[in-house]
């Protein structure tokens, strides 16, 4: 039972965080635009290439929930897998993990799997419609989850410094309220590391700029941590570490094959 209460919580969001309180730092010379710029552009794929700067992420993840009113919290550690929407392929994941129980949550950006190998059955949903490049404009339309929305997290979210501003290492952390009203989420928090920020104002405030100076294989990601706050005050956290940017990934990683005797369940179609 803990381990489909983590997943479902990981599910409202499909990546969500905490961020570590901390003391504000000395300012530095970068605003918060230039905090979202950073997130928002290094995910947005080029006019000219149909690429993002940064395409692929491989990392170590951690992820607590607390539930609201309840001295508990679960805790979920594993390794995710990104590939970023291009202007011909669809968002892709995969999210592996490993304590406390294995469980596995993959998407080709067609199909979404969801396999929990203590229950012998694995979820499978359609996901075209909320994928599909072809489809999705992300000027125009409304991110239907968070990996989706990065390239307009701004569209999406007022975004305000949150009143800590900082954490103690000079991270940037930013405090996201739905513009519209959403069922999972009351309050989102986003950690963007000081350095991948300074390299963007330094680069000119330009993607290109900065992928001429840093390289496409040294994109930082933009990301340290998120947190989720949902309507009861329960929060989630995950956190990354050992990222690698821009990595060779085979689109193979991001297909599951249901293994012999598990349960195939297909959620009812909404009509």
């Amino acid at each position: 039972m803990k381990a489909i209460r983590l997943v479902t919580a990981f599910l409202a969001l499909l990546v969500t965080a905490l961020p570590a309180t901390a003391a504000s730092v000395g300012t530095v010379n970068a605003g918060l635009q230039d905090v979202i710029d950073t997130v928002e552009k290094s995910f947005k794929p080029d006019r000219n290439t149909g690429l993002p700067p940064l395409s692929t992420v491989t990392a170590d993840f951690f992820q607590r929930s607390t539930m609201a009113g309840k001295e508990r919290e679960m805790r979920a550690d594993g390794q995710m897998y990104f590939k970023a929407a291009t202007s011909r392929e669809p968002l892709m994941f995969r999210f592996d993990y490993f304590r406390p129980l294995k469980q596995e949550i993959v998407s080709d950006g067609r199909t979404l799997w969801m396999y929990l190998p203590e229950n012998r059955q694995v979820i499978l949903s359609d996901v075209t419609p909320v994928f599909n490049p072809f489809t999705f404009d992300p000027d125009r339309d409304r991110a239907s989850n968070f990996l989706q929305g990065l390239p307009r997290i701004s569209k999406d979210f007022l975004v305000v410094f949150s009143p800590q501003g900082q954490d103690i290492a000079g991270n940037y952390v930013l405090e996201l309220t739905p513009r519209r009203a959403t069922a999972a989420i009351t309050k989102l928090f986003i950690v963007v590391p000081r350095e991948a920020v300074l390299s963007y104002v330094r680069s000119g405030r330009t993607t290109v700029n900065t992928v001429s100076n840093l390289g496409r294989q040294e994109w930082p990601f933009p990301i340290l941590s998120t947190t989720m706050v949902d309507h009861q005050g329960s929060t989630t956290l995950m956190e990354f570490s050992n990222v690698r940017t821009n990595m060779m990934l085979s689109d193979s990683l991001f297909t599951f094959a249901v293994p012999p005797g598990v349960q195939v369940v297909k959620p009812p179609q909404k009509r």
